[in-house]
């Protein structure tokens, strides 16, 4: 009969019995898991990467084309505004008093008035300012810079600018 006595059993042998044991106990949920097989990229068990919200980008669609539209209605209200205006002042060459002072109290420059008037030219001038300011403000949000935005919302690295611009409304 065999006993393991403490007398038999020296301690010296017993911390290292027992140091393995622990070792080879911690180390058995290691030993039982197995590699999960790997899926070919054509087979319908292939793990897709996490799709982004197609809210997000309907609002980020919603968001340039609502620009894009402001930029087309409001191009077309400064040409008509100016068109409208160089026409007004160039009707009127005579002032509509005896003090001078056409439309609004503008007077255009005639033969037979020396007063100091915008004319056409001068508003068609102002005009171009406003309108190209308008045009190149506007331009950020053209189809191109569009597809960028979807492609870095795609990519989780949707800019803070443009994350401030998507108000709730486009979400609708």
């Amino acid at each position: 009969m065999l006993c393991f006595v403490s007398s038999t059993f020296p301690p010296r042998y017993m911390q290292r019995y027992f140091l393995l044991l622990v070792l080879l106990l911690a180390g058995s949920p290691t030993f039982a898991q197995t590699e999960l097989p790997i899926a070919q990229p054509n087979s319908p068990t292939s793990v897709l990467p996490p799709q982004p919200a197609s809210d997000t980008l309907a609002a980020i669609h919603k968001l340039f084309a609502k620009r894009r539209r402001q930029q087309t209605f409001g191009a077309l209200g400064i040409v008509v505004a100016t068109a409208v205006s160089i026409a007004t002042l160039n009707s009127s060459t005579q002032p509509s008093s005896g003090q001078g002072g056409g439309a609004y109290g503008i007077t255009a420059p005639s033969p037979t008035n020396d007063g100091l008037g915008i004319d056409g030219l001068g508003i068609g001038i102002i005009s171009i300012p406003v309108l190209a300011g308008e045009l190149f403000y506007f331009d950020g949000y053209n189809r191109k810079h569009e597809q960028q935005a979807k492609n870095d919302f795609k990519a989780h690295r949707l800019s803070k600018a443009l994350k401030r611009k998507l108000k709730p409304k486009f979400f609708r």
